[in-house]
């Protein structure tokens, strides 16, 4: 199993479960701005996958729909409190998960390693996302 296989399954039990959790950080970072269109977008998901994880999130009441105040077409989304308090538990978990795995796999200068290469992932990232959004204009 490569390493985001094996994240991936501390992260989750299953794959929908792992959807959800996509689908909340996505809400997440998006803010107040999010709608299905732009997550599906964004996480590379088929419409009808998106619809389904929505509809389960909003059966936990773990995410919020609300009518757009400028279009009554589009549906904005938002975590519920107890959203915001699943991905926080989640998120915590993992990264005592990484931190303990870390520590009892690494050295003390592979960990620093790990850490500068997570900066530069994040700017790759950043370009990534940055040219996407360039190429769909």
């Amino acid at each position: 199993m490569d390493a985001s296989g094996r994240l991936r399954q501390e992260a989750s039990a299953n794959d929908r479960s792992w959807a959800r959790l996509l689908v909340l950080g996505a809400i997440d970072r998006h803010g107040g701005s999010a709608t299905p269109s732009v997550l599906a977008a964004d996480e590379g998901m088929r419409s009808s996958n998106l619809a389904a994880a929505l509809r389960s999130l909003e059966a936990r009441k773990l995410i919020v729909r609300t009518p757009d105040t400028k279009d009554r077409r589009k549906v904005r989304l938002r975590l519920s409190s107890a959203g915001q308090r699943f991905l926080d538990d989640h998120r915590v978990r993992g990264e005592r998960w990484l931190t303990e795995a870390m520590n009892a796999c690494l050295t003390a200068g592979e960990r620093s390693d790990l850490i500068k290469a997570g900066a530069l992932l994040d700017r790759i990232t950043a370009y990534s996302k940055a040219a996407m959004r360039r190429n769909r204009r």
